[in-house]
């Protein structure tokens, strides 16, 4: 049984776009947010990938 090893893919985005988890606003960032600029409340980071 011979086993292949694959490589891992090394992207990482100039930008993150989060997503605001009360109003849903998305926003572009260059740096991380913790906050929605709109109404305060927590983001989340959607770049990444959902598996």
């Amino acid at each position: 049984m011979a086993l292949h090893n694959s490589v891992i893919d090394g992207y990482h985005p100039s930008e993150g776009y989060y997503e605001c988890r009360s109003c849903r606003t998305r926003t572009v960032s260059e740096t991380h947010l913790s906050e929605c600029p709109d109404c305060g409340g927590s983001v989340r980071n959607i770049a990444v990938a959902r598996e």
